[in-house]
C-alpha cells in the first residue's frame, strides 16, 4: 500500500487565526487526511515533533520574531520538501512589523513592564529569512483557497491564485464601495481571493493579501490612487492603513519608480 504524502502545520509568534480558519471546514479536514497523514500540528496534537521528522509539505504560520522561532524555521526548512508560508504574519511581518516603521524601543516599554529582558529585533518576513516555495495571503487566509491549494500540491501541481483585485470581488458581489464613500481603501490595488470579506462587514481593505502583482509593473496605478487618497486623508493616516498588515516597505517602493 502506498504511503501517504506528509504535512505539517507550525506556528511561529501568531495569532493562530490562519489555523483556526483550517479548522473551521472540520468535512474538508477529514477528506484531506484522507490523501495525506498530518504528521505535526499543535492544534490537533501537542507533542513536539521526533528529532529528524521529515515532511512532504510544510505550512508554517507566523513572524520568525525570535532567536528560537527563526532557528525552527530554519529547521524546518531543511526537513520539507516544500515549504509554504501561510498568512499576513509570514508573508509580511503582519502586525509586528508596525514597530519597524517607530521607536521600537519606545513601544517595547509601554506595552511590557521589564521591556529589557524581551527580544526586540527588526521584524523581518519569511523571504527575507528563508527560501519558501509559495504563499497562502490573507489575514487570516481563507480556508476554501486553503483546502483547494493543498489538494493542488497533493496532485503534484503548482497551485496558482487568480490574480484580479479586491475590488473586482467587492463589486461582484455588489457591495457598498467604500473607497467612494471617502474612507482609505487599498481594494483597487490588492490581491483578490479573500471574497471581499471586509468589505462585505463595511470594513475598508488594508491590503493583508499585498500587491496584485500587476501593479509592481505599474507604479502609476498607486501614484493615482495616493493622490486620490491625499486630497482626503492626512500621510499619517494612509501610512497607518499601510502599517497594520506590514505592507508599508511594498507601497513606499513604488513610489520611488
Amino acid at each position: 500500500m502506498p504511503t501517504k504524502p506528509t504535512i505539517a502545520i507550525y506556528s511561529l509568534t501568531c495569532c493562530d487565526g490562519c489555523e483556526f480558519s483550517i479548522l473551521d471546514l472540520p468535512e474538508k479536514l477529514l477528506e484531506l487526511s484522507k490523501r495525506a497523514e498530518i504528521k505535526r500540528w499543535r492544534l490537533l496534537d501537542e507533542k513536539g515533533p521526533p528529532p529528524g521528522e521529515t515532511y512532504d509539505i510544510c505550512f508554517v504560520e507566523g513572524s520568525a520574531v525570535t532567536a528560537e522561532n527563526l532557528k525552527t524555521l530554519k529547521n524546518l526548512r531543511e526537513r520539507s520538501k516544500f515549504l509554504c508560508v501561510l498568512g499576513n504574519c509570514a508573508q509580511f511581518g503582519g502586525i509586528h512589523r508596525i514597530k519597524n516603521w517607530h521607536d521600537k524601543e519606545q513601544l517595547a516599554k509601554y506595552v511590557y513592564k521589564y521591556a529589557e529582558t524581551i527580544e526586540n529585533p527588526k521584524i523581518q518576513n519569511i523571504e527575507e529569512q528563508v527560501k519558501f516555495d509559495f504563499v497562502i495571503p490573507a489575514c487570516p487566509v481563507n480556508g476554501e483557497e486553503f483546502y483547494r491549494i493543498v489538494n493542488e500540491m497533493l496532485a503534484g501541481k503548482h497551485p496558482k491564485i487568480e490574480l484580479r483585485p479586491v475590488c473586482y470581488e467587492c463589486q461582484t458581489a455588489g457591495y457598498e464601495c467604500i473607497l467612494q464613500k471617502g474612507q482609505i481603501c487599498l481594494g483597487p490595488l490588492t490581491l483578490g481571493g479573500c471574497e471581499a470579506v471586509c468589505l462585505d462587514s463595511k470594513m475598508p481593505c488594508w491590503s493583508c493579501r499585498g500587491l496584485l502583482p500587476e501593479v509592481k509593473l505599474r507604479p502609476d496605478a498607486y501614484k493615482n490612487l495616493l493622490k486620490f487618497l491625499l486630497e482626503r486623508h492626512s500621510k499619517d493616516e494612509i501610512d497607518k492603513a499601510m502599517e497594520l498588515f506590514g505592507v508599508k516597505d511594498e507601497y513606499s517602493k513604488l513610489q520611488t519608480m
